[in-house]
């Protein structure tokens, strides 16, 4: 049996989260980042297939921009 685009994706967006949520043993937290930063990389470019839907399109952005998020910094003033 061949692997959809969408399957791959749902495999992909599954490791980056387990990326996300599971630290490693050694792994800082800027790794892991990166580790799933590059594994929805991933999933993004499956996603330009003609044969994934919009939602998951989005979903797959979502994602992305959502561990941007958590790459930044927090905005704001300093604690005193």
């Amino acid at each position: 049996m061949t692997e959809t685009p969408g399957d791959r994706i749902e495999k992909l967006l599954r490791r980056a989260e387990s990326t996300l949520t599971n630290p490693a043993s050694g792994a800082d937290g800027a790794a892991r980042i990166a580790r799933a930063r590059r594994t929805l990389e991933e999933a993004r470019d499956i996603a330009r297939d003609p044969d994934v839907s919009q939602p998951v399109r989005d979903l797959v952005q979502r994602r992305l921009d959502g561990l941007r998020a958590r790459e930044s910094p927090a905005d704001g003033p300093a604690a005193a």
